[in-house]
């Protein structure tokens, strides 16, 4: 199995999130943080890697901005209540359907084959980091399978949708 390492930024942002319904979302975090205090936030300085595009990176950024938005926040350059580092990965993972064995006419033994087949897998990670203390106090995890060559159009779609997926519940209830 291949893999790819982590960057700071997604080399491949079009890969790891442009995936459908078939997205699946995780989130963490510090039960003891106070998440009501939390009205601006600025995104971590990133490096663009090598390969990458800026504009599908500013895209996904762009939903995120979107849902944060909807939900209340502002995004500011001096002295946010936090701040977002974004990384991913990909890895090629192997899809193997087995067809079993078949009776064929006259009750002879028959082969039903395999198929074997490859596809890549992203994730995305979302980290939330105390504009303070500097300390994570939340993240989000987005993975799902690759779909390469998408146009802008359906990469604004598919970001909004994952950044939806991934930030419905943040910040978590008060409990």
């Amino acid at each position: 199995m291949k893999k790819t390492s982590i960057f700071l930024v997604l080399a491949l942002l079009a890969y790891v999130v442009s995936c459908g319904p078939s997205i699946s979302v995780n989130q963490d975090y510090d039960p003891g943080y106070n998440f009501a205090n939390l009205k601006t936030y600025d995104w971590m300085k990133i490096t663009v890697p090598e390969g990458a595009s800026e504009l599908v990176i500013k895209r996904f950024m762009n939903a995120i901005d979107k849902e944060l938005e909807a939900k209340g926040m502002t995004k500011v350059s001096e002295n946010p209540d936090f701040l977002i580092a974004v990384q991913g990965l990909t890895q090629t993972k192997m899809n193997v359907t087995d067809y079993g064995y078949s009776y064929g006419p006259y009750r002879r033994w028959g082969t039903g084959g395999v198929d074997i087949s490859t596809y890549e897998e992203g994730t995305v990670l979302l980290d939330f980091v105390d504009g303070n203390s500097k300390e994570m106090f939340w993240r989000g995890m987005a993975t799902g399978t690759a779909e390469p060559g998408l146009s802008a159009e359906k990469q604004e779609q598919k970001f909004a949708m994952t950044a939806s997926k991934l930030l419905a519940k943040f910040p978590p209830a008060a409990k």
